[in-house]
């Protein structure tokens, strides 16, 4: 009687414990641009980093995503970061970004004629699903904020131009969750110079390296050089400002999603220059989607709230405890 006294206070006393102590994600992207999905999830550069040091023309090497919502000081999982401070969702610009890296032509430095308000779109919270930037906490867990206020200097943009590669820039996600990540949005803002300037975007799947995003219908890889944007511009100087969904992008639509530690990885080519140096920039990039959990019918999860290791080891040692006396007490 005692023990099954014990058991009765233990057992929920424990479980209130181990939500109370299990890790828990800074934030999601809040309304509005969650659309309704309080699990939503982002990362995305407002400012980019030059290759080589003080050389805005050396191309750009970013593996430091200024907004991501997916910020944890105490990461739990086999494919999380190292304790202590670290996200789920990682990306990278340039070098590592695919086989071949590219990098684009540099940044575009101290001016603000793209650091608009939103990732992507201006329509937030309905089609085509743009972010606000504030929505998306910053990569060290604390609100979303712009960096740079519009039109002034301290911002940058990623510059192309159509001589040698410089009209090919690579970036890529990767998941560090136990959970598969749903891949459901790329947001960016493009821009063309002048008259001279590439003035045809595409925006390409890359299945090389440790990229695989896989296609719900069938469990197979994107295929490679997958065109997942084509954009047109009929004018210079002109923005536009895209929200592409990846499932809508596709002939035959359906889910693409990360496994727990895979990446995926992308690439923007600018081309129809009317001179080799004119030049086009994006600025405002981000990737959307949410964490799905494989071994519960896919059902959307927050990596974040499931109890550390450790707090269930602990909980799994009392309940034997408990057993083991029931036991010698008949």
């Amino acid at each position: 009687m005692k023990i099954e006294l014990l058991r009765r206070i233990l057992v929920p006393t424990l479980l209130v414990m181990l939500i109370s102590i299990s890790s828990d994600a800074s934030a999601t992207v809040v309304a509005p641009s969650n659309a309704g999905n309080d699990l939503l999830h982002a990362i995305g550069w407002q400012t980019f980093e030059n290759r080589t040091s003080g050389n805005n023309n050396s191309g750009i090497a970013d593996t430091t995503p200024d907004s991501n919502s997916t910020f944890d000081a105490t990461p739990v999982g086999s494919h999380a970061a190292v304790s202590g401070g670290g996200q789920y969702l990682t990306g990278r610009i340039g070098p590592g970004a695919s086989n071949l890296g590219h990098d684009g032509f540099g940044q575009n430095a101290g001016s603000g004629f793209l650091n608009g308000p939103t990732f992507g779109s201006g329509s937030v919270g309905s089609a085509p699903f743009g972010l606000n930037i504030v929505d998306v906490p910053l990569a060290d867990g604390s609100a979303g904020a712009r960096i740079g206020p519009q039109g002034q200097a301290g911002t940058s943009a990623w510059k192309f131009r159509t001589n040698g590669n410089d009209e090919f820039g690579d970036f890529s996600i990767t998941n560090n969750s136990d959970f598969f990540f749903r891949v459901e949005r790329i947001h960016f803002d493009a821009r063309v110079g002048n008259a001279n300037s590439p003035s045809d975007l595409d925006l390409i799947y890359l299945a090389s390296g440790n990229s695989n995003l896989l296609r719900v219908d069938n469990g197979n890889e994107l295929n490679d050089l997958t065109i997942l944007s084509d954009i047109t511009f009929n004018s210079a100087p002109s923005v536009q400002n895209i929200s592409q969904s990846l499932p809508g992008a596709l002939n035959v639509p359906t889910a693409l999603r990360l496994a727990p530690g895979d990446s995926a990885s992308f690439r923007f080519r600018w081309t129809s220059s009317g001179t080799a140096f004119a030049e086009s920039q994006i600025d405002n990039l981000a990737i959307a989607g949410t964490f799905q959990d494989q071994n519960n019918g896919f059902a959307l999860i927050n990596p974040a709230t499931v109890p550390e290791p450790t707090s269930i080891a602990g909980l799994t040692v009392i309940t034997l405890i408990v057993t083991q006396r029931r036991r010698r007490n008949g």
